[in-house]
């Protein structure tokens, strides 16, 4: 399950934080991509991942460079190829969200509450420890400290 991280003070100085997922992304993906991210880019972006790192937009068909990603889909690949760093879900949508909140693997960060309503359990980590919340507003209330 995906582990979350509220505050930058909470994740291991260990473990790099990555705040400018689209940067990251065109700078390092190209080297782990492979065809295991046609599913996720095809559910977040409608696009279809092609062999020469291209994509089909699932809009009007036209053929573009992978880095036109949404930055939300770049955000959920990052997540998936690079589990042992902490990304930011700041600049992702609904449709980023669903997919990286179902992934069995990954970290996240956010300083407010970024919830996808079909979640169904996530780890979170805070300066009292680590636990597990399946429920929505259980979330919520832990990112709003309520």
């Amino acid at each position: 399950m995906i582990t979350i991280y509220k505050n930058k003070a909470d994740i291991p100085k260990d473990v790099e934080l990555i705040e400018l997922n689209d940067l990251f992304f065109n700078q390092n993906i190209i080297e782990r991509l492979d065809m295991r991210a046609e599913d996720v880019i095809r559910k977040i972006d409608g696009a279809v991942l092609r062999a020469d790192y291209r994509i089909t937009s699932g809009i009007n068909g036209e053929l573009l460079n992978i880095d036109k990603l949404s930055t939300g889909c770049k955000t959920a690949l990052n997540i998936y190829y690079f589990p042992e760093k902490v990304f930011s879900l700041k600049e992702c949508g609904d449709n980023a969200l669903d997919e990286i909140y179902n992934y069995q693997s990954g970290q996240v960060y956010s300083e407010y509450p970024i919830i996808t309503l079909f979640m169904e359990s996530v780890q979170i980590c805070d300066r009292t420890g680590e636990r597990v919340i399946s429920d929505y507003e259980e979330l919520k209330g832990w990112w709003q400290n309520v």
